[in-house]
Parts: C-alpha cells; sequence; structure tokens
C-alpha cells in the first residue's frame, strides 16, 4: 500500500453519529422497532434515502411507503438497518474517471449489489443479511479511494495501461498502488469499528477458501453478487454465468439466486 494512500483512508472520518446509533440499536438484543424508527427519524436525510431505496422498484413493494415507521415494521431491523448503512456512500466524493467509470455507474452497480442480497436473502437466509447486506453494498467503497489516491500520484495511465493490456480490475489496482479494492475497504472499515465479520468476509470475497463456515458461505454469496453485478452496473449473460458457477462451487442457494435475479432484472 502506498504512502498516499494509507494517508487517505485515516483522513476519512468517522462514521455519522446516526448510523453509529442504529449499530448500537441493531446489537442490542433489547432494544425494539420503536428505537429503531426514532434514530433514524433524527436525520432527515437518511429518512429520505431510505425511503428512495424501499420505494425502488427492485424490491417490489405493492404499494409506496411513505414513513420510517411504516418501513421499520414492514422489513425489520435487519434490512432497515442494511439501507441505512448503504447511506454512507454519500458522504464521498466519487471520482472513478482512471477506471473509466462514471459516479453514476457506480452507484448503480451498488444499488443493484444491494437488492441482489435483499432479495436473495431476507426470506430464505434471514440471518446473513445483516452482514452480507451492507458489504454487498459498500464492498467497492475502497475502489473510490484508490481512484482518489491515483489522481493524486498521477498514476492513472498505469491502471488506464493494465485495463488496456487484459487484466482485471483487482490486478489492475495491484499493479498501479500494491493492493485492491477489498483490502482498502477491510481496512477502512477496521478503522470505522465495524463487526469483524463483515471485514473478515469482504476480505475473503475474492478467496472464500481463505474462510470456513459460515463466514466462507458469506464471503461466496458476495463473490457471486460481485460477480454478477459489473463494476459500471451491468449485467450480462456472461457475468450470470460466472457467478453460476460460483454458487455451485461453494454449493450455495441457487434456486433464491435466481428469483432474486428475475426480480431485478423485471424491475
Amino acid at each position: 500500500m502506498t504512502t498516499t494512500l494509507a494517508k487517505n483512508i485515516k483522513q476519512i472520518p468517522p462514521l455519522p453519529d446516526t448510523i453509529q446509533e442504529i449499530n448500537r440499536i441493531h446489537k442490542d438484543e433489547n432494544s425494539t422497532l420503536e428505537d429503531m424508527q426514532h434514530a433514524i427519524e433524527k436525520d432527515p436525510l437518511l429518512m429520505a434515502e431510505i425511503l428512495r431505496i424501499v420505494n425502488s422498484p427492485m424490491y417490489g413493494m405493492k404499494s409506496t411507503i411513505t414513513s420510517i415507521k411504516q418501513a421499520v415494521s414492514l422489513l425489520g431491523k435487519d434490512t432497515i438497518k442494511t439501507f441505512a448503512m448503504s447511506s454512507v456512500v454519500n458522504s464521498f466524493t466519487i471520482d472513478l474517471s482512471p477506471y473509466g467509470m462514471s459516479a453514476q455507474e457506480f452507484s448503480t452497480a451498488c444499488d443493484m449489489q444491494l437488492a441482489l442480497s435483499v432479495n436473495w436473502l431476507a426470506r430464505r437466509k434471514p440471518t446473513l443479511l445483516p452482514i452480507v447486506g451492507p458489504a454487498s453494498f459498500l464492498v467497492d467503497l475502497g475502489r473510490v479511494i484508490i481512484s482518489q489516491t491515483l489522481i493524486e500520484d498521477d498514476k492513472v495511465s498505469i491502471i488506464e495501461q493494465a485495463l488496456l493490456a487484459g487484466e482485471d480490475i483487482a490486478s489492475a489496482e495491484k499493479t498501479a498502488c500494491g493492493v485492491q479494492t477489498t483490502d482498502v475497504t477491510a481496512t477502512l472499515f477496521y478503522n470505522w469499528n465495524f463487526d469483524p465479520e463483515l471485514i473478515h468476509i469482504i476480505r475473503y470475497s475474492d478467496d472464500p477458501e481463505g474462510t470456513h463456515g459460515e463466514e466462507r458461505e458469506m464471503a461466496a454469496i458476495l463473490k457471486a453478487i460481485r460477480e454478477t453485478v459489473m463494476p459500471n452496473g451491468e449485467i450480462t449473460e456472461d457475468s450470470i454465468a460466472v457467478a453460476k458457477d460460483t454458487i455451485e462451487e461453494f454449493n450455495l442457494d441457487l434456486e433464491g439466486y435466481e428469483r432474486a435475479l428475475e426480480r431485478l432484472l423485471n424491475h
């Protein structure tokens, strides 16, 4: 990791107070849905963001959700916490020009990865959602920091040439700055005192074999989600085929994945 990259990670401010409070409430077994509701209602911007996500066609709500009370009641603390965590991206200035990607493409990819994880897990494996949900949306946040660093160090041409030479994004990042997106995201989340399990599955999402048990399953799910949704937000027949190979390799829930994917593609 370069000196500039390490500096840029350290300079990221702490999580907003509201997000920290939501995390505390979620971890507290004695907390209530009302506790979660009241915490969110203290932050009008967060309220608006959660309602925007909840009412996206990707989640297939039968009617418009108009209040946080309604959203929390319908979806529960796990899903709402996942949606709240996604708001963290809004505090970043996103310039992914070294990757040839726009901020809108990055945002679309994050939204689609989150939607795929929620639709896949919310009913069939809800206990995994508090970890995999935020991870699926935020896993590529490190790419924003790497991009900023390459621009500051005048090394944009290195990653551009690596990508043109046919390297995948992770390999191109290692060529340009010695680490890949998941390493940077995991380091940032460590600094933010995120759940160690979430940090672990992000770090191993490129190689789930490096971990075991339920963490291995979650890392593999995250890998399949990232393979399905390309970095620019597109989903192709090839990307789905690659993801299905991972699902087969790690004996994941193919039927649930296909249902979630169908809802996502038909939104």
